[in-house]
């Protein structure tokens, strides 16, 4: 009896030591669990009573989405919710697959411009392979910089995975699956080099410096690596006898091309960069996929005809600023005034010229907002780059798309599904499914209305709160300061 009574005493005591420390500790201290610095304690999400889209065209009303440890679990109408899980109420709110960008530079910090002329070089024909342009060795997996303000900006519209390239010019360097969550590089990477980028940008002052140069500087280098890379299989096979091939990174960079092993992700600026590209890949037998396409309404027979893969550019001409002064119903009147017949026969006439000219001018740009459409409308499957494109701009663009023609489910495929089987990513991402990457948009409202707020971003699982931007930010809408990280793992 007396050492039980004894035990109960020690244990009071214990507890009553135990309490005394808790009241002692600060608030803050108990309240840390959405600290950076210290997990969750749950590695379990369920987003509960939420309006799922899976897929274009295909959604749940009210269901429930549970992800576990960056992979989602389960998806449905009736799904029971882990006792562990992190419950998010997901009345009145939408969750979508994050979106894929089919090419960029986004997680590469931006060099630095050069400033006056580039340097002389003793013969302006044949620079060295840095000084034109031509680094198909640079692996874009050392640049990526997680702190690059290109990262949160991107991530803040709904971006989950980019297809990134160093920055460069006729052929950049190789690509690579980045995913937009991570402290450093290596966390950031979900595959390696997955492509060569190929572009009609020549260097500055040498050779190639023009678009017929710089096809014949393409030939060229596909023929001398293929020369190489023949010398360097009788090698491994026999080399008795033989003088060690000598390395070249760039030639070697090649090999993976010509062996069919990796595409090139060719950008094209106007339809006859792109029917110059096309023609290299005729020619060649190149693996390749036409990104950017400026003006790729007049190249729209060719490539239904080629069957080639196309990422469209999420870029749009500049809205003039005249036009953006004038009320709608004037804006119609001076387009349906427009004639190609139009004359100036004396200065009296010089205001109704203008206005054919304002007219023309809409025209043209209407007719680029109307391509995706057109593509749609042809039963091309395309996805999204914004290669070239401010981030700042993306979703006023996609919005002038849809009011050009394009679907919302054409659109909704371009950023998930089509780029997801364009780069071979459809088994991981691009759908909301079971299985799958917990790559994840939730919205307050429809994806691509102008009022629409993105509430938050899940990255691999990794949950990103993205706050309303205040008047100070519509300054600069690049920047991610209004994002506010929470890791739940």
């Amino acid at each position: 009896m007396f050492h039980t009574f004894h035990r109960c005493r020690t244990y009071l005591t214990l507890l009553a030591s135990a309490l005394l420390i808790l009241a002692a500790t600060p608030f803050d201290a108990l309240a840390q669990k959405d600290s950076p610095d210290i997990p969750t304690v749950s590695n379990v999400v369920a987003i509960q009573g939420v309006r799922i889209i899976q897929a274009p065209g295909r959604v749940i009303e009210s269901g429930t989405v549970v992800f576990r440890d960056g992979v989602i679990e389960a998806v449905g109408r009736r799904v029971d919710i882990p006792y562990d899980a992190s419950v998010i109420d997901g009345s009145d709110l939408s969750v979508y697959a994050g979106f894929i960008d089919a090419l960029t530079n986004v997680g590469v910090p931006e060099p630095k411009q050069q400033t006056g002329a580039p340097p002389s070089v003793p013969d302006r024909s044949n620079p060295t392979f840095e000084r034109a342009g031509i680094t198909p060795e640079k692996d874009v997996r050392v640049l990526l910089d997680p702190s690059d303000k290109s990262v949160g900006a991107h991530r803040k519209i709904g971006f989950t995975t980019v297809h990134t390239v160093p920055y460069g010019r006729m052929l950049p360097g190789m690509t690579a699956i980045a995913l937009l969550t991570g402290d450093d590089a290596a966390s950031m990477i979900y595959s390696d080099a997955t492509a060569t980028m190929f572009k009609f940008q020549g260097a500055r002052g040498v050779y190639p410096g023009t678009p017929m140069a710089i096809m014949a500087k393409f030939r060229q280098l596909y023929k001398e690596a293929d020369r190489r890379n023949h010398l360097e299989s009788m090698y491994r096979e026999d080399p008795v006898g033989m003088v060690r091939p000598p390395y070249d990174p760039v030639h070697s960079a090649f090999i993976p091309v010509i062996e069919g092993d990796q595409r090139v992700f060719a950008f094209t600026d106007d339809a006859l960069e792109i029917h110059r590209a096309l023609n290299l890949k005729e020619e060649l037998g190149i693996d390749m996929v036409l990104t950017g396409l400026s003006a790729g309404f007049d190249a729209i027979d060719r490539i239904s005809e080629t069957a080639v893969p196309v990422a469209l550019t999420l870029g749009v001409p500049e809205k003039p600023k005249w036009a953006a002064k004038i009320k709608k119903d004037s804006l119609d009147q001076i387009l349906g005034s427009y004639t190609d017949d139009t004359r100036t026969a004396t200065f009296r006439d010089v205001e109704a010229e203008r206005r054919n000219l304002e007219a023309k001018q809409l025209i043209s740009r209407a007719r680029y907002l109307g391509m995706p459409a057109a593509y749609e409308e042809a039963g091309i499957a395309f996805a999204f780059t914004s290669y070239g494109v401010k981030t700042s701009e993306i979703r006023s663009n996609l919005r002038e798309f849809i009011e050009g023609g394009l679907s919302e489910d054409a659109a909704l495929a371009a950023l998930t599904t089509n780029a997801a089987d364009l780069l071979g990513l459809s088994a991981s991402m691009g759908t909301v499914e079971e299985g799958k990457i917990a790559n994840l948009i939730v919205t307050a409202g429809d994806l691509f209305d102008k009022e629409t707020k993105i509430k938050f971003v899940f990255v691999d699982g990794h949950k990103y709160e993205i706050k309303s931007p205040s008047k100070s930010d519509d300054k600069d809408k690049d920047k991610d300061e209004d994002e506010r990280r929470d890791k739940d793992r």
